[in-house]
């Protein structure tokens, strides 16, 4: 998204002004800047001299086509914007000395029909209204805030659920704000680029249940999502497995009961422990682990005599509730799963107390799965997800 230090969610930047060295230097004039644009973008409409809808300090996360470096104001962007048919909202970068610095964001009407204002001093965003174009932009209700993201492997059938979960606007794409990881620069999604984790996600697997023992792998992981800081603009953060069949909205609507501690709560899914397809932190809990994961991992190695050969979810959980006394609440409906005693039929996905189900890893099981959940009968083609289209549900409109 536009908000990160090393850029995510945006497709490669358009070098429409040279080198980021030349960011502070002389910059072309508007026409100049807007005739360099048309040479890249098919153009809809010449832009106007002034903007439509600035807003100071506001971040638009998502929902991302390109960025745009070098653009020396927000009211350039907003005329970039402008001049590309597909934008209809744009984020530009104003802190100095950063990566996204003088970068501008242009963004579409998907994979979310509206967009999420975030309050961030370091971006200013807006939407090209004076030439009739833009989107529902909101903010969230306060405690219902969702960061969500996923760890993607380069090969296999991830990719494939990632893309449909985009062209559907579900899953992690229905939250506020989105990432997708991976240990190399990919574009699963249109404008969506993976953050990249220093790792070969590559293990064993062993252990008493025979689970992948990939503990090291979600340390590395949870490393770069606390260097980011993403998570800290929301109330929760979200892990999502990309086979998990996951609606964002059905978890907000359980949040209000479960109250963070000084600590910082986060909710146990299954009677037999925290299970990894869908994880839920809040912003408190996951600083804590942050701060206390070193401390776990030197418990933990005294008491297995070495690393004990837990999959990160065991790991994770064991250490907040047992070594940071984190607030452990257990929320049953969170996920229905094969591995946590599902009922007969559970996987037809249509009992809708729960907000998230797992596993499915094709896309014609995923697909069917997600239309069992929202209802669609069989043979019907169906569209965006009644979870991303009902999203503003649950936000606050101050902007359309």
């Amino acid at each position: 998204s536009s908000s990160s230090s090393s850029s995510i969610g945006g497709a490669a930047g358009v070098g429409l002004m040279g080198s980021t060295q030349q960011a502070y230097g002389q910059q072309p004039t508007t026409p100049q800047l807007l005739q360099q644009v048309s040479a890249v973008y098919p153009t809809s409409t010449a832009a106007p001299p002034t903007c439509g809808l600035i807003s100071e300090g506001v971040n638009y996360p998502g929902n991302d086509i390109s960025q745009v470096r070098n653009i020396s104001s927000p009211d350039l962007c907003c005329q970039v914007c402008a001049t590309v048919p597909a934008c209809v909202a744009w984020t530009w970068g104003r802190q100095r000395g950063a990566s996204f610095t003088d970068t501008c964001y242009l963004k579409s009407g998907r994979p979310k029909a509206a967009l999420t204002v975030v309050e961030d001093e370091k971006f200013v965003s807006g939407q090209p209204t004076q030439v009739g174009k833009s989107i529902s932009a909101s903010k969230p209700w306060p405690g219902l805030s969702l960061f969500c993201f996923s760890l993607m492997l380069p090969w296999g059938y991830e990719q494939g659920l990632l893309r449909l979960q985009y062209d559907r606007g579900s899953g992690i794409f229905a939250c506020n704000e989105y990432a997708i990881y991976s240990n190399q620069k990919l574009e699963p999604a249109p404008g969506v680029q993976t953050y990249v984790v220093d790792s070969s996600l590559k293990c064993e697997k062993g252990g008493e249940f025979m689970t992948a023992l990939n503990t090291p792998i979600f340390m590395k992981l949870w490393a770069q999502i606390v260097s980011d800081g993403r998570f800290r603009f929301h109330d929760w953060t979200v892990k999502a497995d990309p086979d998990s069949v996951f609606f964002p909205n059905r978890l907000r609507s359980m949040l209000p009961r479960h109250k963070p501690d000084k600590l910082g709560v986060y909710l146990n899914n299954c009677r037999h422990g925290l299970h990894g397809p869908l994880e839920v932190f809040s912003t408190k809990a996951v600083i804590t682990w942050a701060s206390g994961a070193q401390k776990c991992t030197e418990h933990f190695n005294k008491l297995c005599s070495g690393p004990c050969a837990w999959g990160e979810d065991l790991f994770i959980d064991q250490c907040l509730w047992k070594v940071l006394k984190v607030k452990r609440d257990d929320e049953p409906f969170v996920l229905l799963e094969d591995h946590c005693d599902p009922p007969p039929g559970w996987d037809d996905c249509t009992n809708t107390s729960f907000a998230a189900y797992h596993p499915f890893k094709s896309v014609e099981s995923y697909t069917k799965c997600l239309d069992g959940a929202i209802g669609v009968p069989a043979g019907i083609v169906s569209g965006h997800s009644s979870d991303s289209s009902s999203s503003n549900q649950a936000l606050v409109s101050i902007a359309k």
